[in-house]
């Protein structure tokens, strides 16, 4: 922790040398050839602008085609299961001039729902984190399934490592998937791509690169903004703060937005891989992993379409220093998944907000099984089916495998006393 605050005093020093915002980049899509808060701020989570209690959806949403059913947790029967999508160890690896094994990194997943209702879960796997041999893979759970498809390989450049894919699927049904290749010895040294299907997933196209320069990451969905746009969350790996890419047109062409001042800086310092929803009146919440030793989850909002956006608070939730999402329910409510510990990637937790994230009505645990002694399920991925009204996180099971768990919102209200 000592080294992570003397390298962020470092970089903003840089700041302040090269002194003002950077201006906004635009690119064409080509295919690849080869910290502390400046306010006092309470425990309970505050913000500058109330938001309704009951806030409902807007017609601009960042997931599949809309569905007029918002599942009103009263009329579902609560519901919870969870599994592995792959058994542990089972999925083999092949370090570079080595022999295949099974002793391999999973990790970063994302999940998201197909247009017929599959539910598919990218992750990058490889023998270590940023290995030379580390590939996105992905699985499917079609409907009616008992058991996910056998993971595939998505993408692998052979020369580069690859890692933090963010799955999301177009209105059209065109797939997504960001993520980053390391082009040096390590993540501050990665390049963001870009890969989409046309064909639910059977074929892929060549990466189009979405920024040249070093320290950009990837690592949650992009969000369909009120105003049309398409909002992709991205976090500096060099400067530890939430940084953005707009598209207008889908990321046949995009922006950089640029954040590069002391201002934001000072109010986002440590603030990485911001998780975004989009609330009443076209407002955006971004949450964040917390870098600092506050270990709260932290949240910023943005009134003007993320161009600009307030200074990170505190929220109630705990954060341990590891990655967090959320998802707006059809329904108007916005489920948090986290790990509840100040200082352990355990256990797996969902917090339920009614309130668009200001404050947490109830928490469950959804995974806080260990049979280990010593457990780690970290980097959740969180959506809500639009077929059915439920909700899928996938998550890294101690770096062993991908674990899912699937529940309703009247499974994580039982015990809120909210009928």
């Amino acid at each position: 922790m000592r080294t992570r605050i003397l390298l962020l005093f470092v970089c903003l020093l840089i700041v302040l040398t090269i002194g003002c915002a950077k201006d906004t980049t635009h690119h064409e899509a080509a295919a690849d050839d080869d910290i502390v808060d400046d306010d006092a701020i309470d425990d309970d989570v505050t913000d500058d602008d109330s938001i309704d209690d009951d806030t409902t959806d807007d017609d601009a949403v960042d997931d599949d085609a809309v569905d007029d059913d918002l599942f009103p947790p009263d009329e579902q029967t609560p519901l919870y299961e969870k599994g592995l999508i792959l058994p542990p160890n089972s999925l083999e690896c092949v370090p570079v001039g080595g022999a295949p094994q099974l002793n391999c990194n999973h990790h970063g997943s994302t999940v998201a729902e197909l247009p017929d209702g599959t539910v598919a879960a990218v992750w990058y796997h490889g023998v270590t984190e940023g290995s030379p041999d580390a590939r996105i893979v992905w699985s499917q759970l079609a409907p009616g399934a008992a058991e996910w498809s056998w993971p595939e390989v998505l993408y692998d450049d052979p020369d580069h490592s690859e890692g933090n894919p963010a799955l999301w699927v177009e209105e059209d049904g065109t797939l997504f998937v960001f993520f980053v290749s390391i082009f040096g010895d390590g993540w501050s040294q990665s390049k963001i791509r870009l890969v989409r299907s046309t064909d639910n997933g059977q074929s892929w196209s060549d990466p189009i690169m979405l920024r040249e320069d070093y320290c950009w990451m990837t690592r949650h969905r992009p969000l369909r903004l009120a105003d049309g746009d398409l909002l992709l969350p991205l976090y500096s790996e060099c400067l530890a703060d939430p940084v953005f890419m707009r598209s207008k047109d889908n990321f046949e062409t995009w922006t950089e937005e640029p954040h590069l001042n002391l201002r934001y800086y000072l109010q986002h310092p440590g603030q990485i891989q911001p998780a975004l929803a989009l609330l009443d009146g076209g407002r955006i919440a971004a949450i964040t992993r917390d870098g600092w030793p506050t270990h709260r989850i932290k949240r910023m909002v943005s009134d003007d379409n993320g161009y600009t956006w307030t200074a990170s608070r505190m929220t109630s939730l705990p954060n341990s220093g590891t990655s967090v999402d959320q998802v707006r329910l059809l329904d108007g409510h916005v489920v948090v998944a986290f790990n509840n510990s100040p200082t352990d990637r355990f256990p797996l937790s969902a917090a339920l907000s009614l309130d668009g994230g200001e404050t947490f009505t109830a928490i469950r645990d959804i995974n806080d099984e260990c049979d280990e002694g010593s457990c780690s399920y970290p980097y959740p991925s969180i959506m809500q089916s639009r077929h059915d009204g439920t909700i899928w996180v996938t998550y890294t099971y101690n770096r062993e495998t991908i674990g899912w768990v699937h529940f309703n919102e009247a499974w994580l209200m039982e015990q809120a006393d909210l009928w």
